[in-house]
């Protein structure tokens, strides 16, 4: 048992921190869709037409979720490269 517990706390941090990052920005791309969505679809309940602005909502909400996706993947070198020049 010892050594379940020497292994835990040997274990880097580093290597469970990037994939928690990766699977929230996908669950960030599903959150925006689905809550798009639900505001295109009561939107339409009010005026009609419910399932076209439910649709235009969630495709609205995809578009956005995925324009975030892409800013944080794309910031993420930029920081490790200023991380490498401060550590020198």
């Amino acid at each position: 048992m010892s050594s379940k517990r020497r292994f835990r706390k040997d274990r880097d941090p580093e290597s469970t921190r990037l994939p928690a990052q990766v699977i929230g920005l996908g669950l960030n791309v599903v959150a925006a869709a689905f809550l798009f969505g639900f505001a295109g679809h009561w939107i339409g309940t009010k005026i009609g037409g419910e399932d076209i602005l439910a649709l235009l909502g969630g495709l609205l909400g995809a578009a956005a979720g995925f324009y975030s996706l892409v800013i944080h993947l794309n910031s993420r070198p930029r920081e490790d490269r200023e991380d490498e020049k401060n550590t020198r």
